[in-house]
């Protein structure tokens, strides 16, 4: 694999960590959650129904808890439904 790839694959994973240990440190589990991941200004977390949707639009608190806790750069919440975006904050 090329260097760019590595990097990239590199990237991903640990966006996807970021995305996974902010959920784990808010108190939700992934049941309900296709993905997650977080970058340097936005954490996406993508809802398979409306129940997990529902619950991250009731504990935002707790996710943006988490991010000052981390002292992330994350600064926008992006909630989607089967990659549909439907809430930002």
């Amino acid at each position: 694999m090329s260097k760019i790839v590595n990097k990239l694959l590199h990237q991903v994973t640990q966006a996807r960590k970021l995305g996974q240990q902010i959920l784990e440190i808010s108190g939700f589990n992934s049941e309900g959650i296709i993905y997650t991941f977080a970058t340097a200004d936005v954490l996406v977390i993508n809802c398979k129904d409306y129940e997990t949707l529902w619950s991250f639009e009731e504990g935002q608190v707790k996710l943006q808890q988490t991010i000052t806790l981390l002292k992330s750069s994350i600064h926008t919440i992006l909630i989607e439904k089967s990659g549909n975006p439907l809430y930002s904050w």
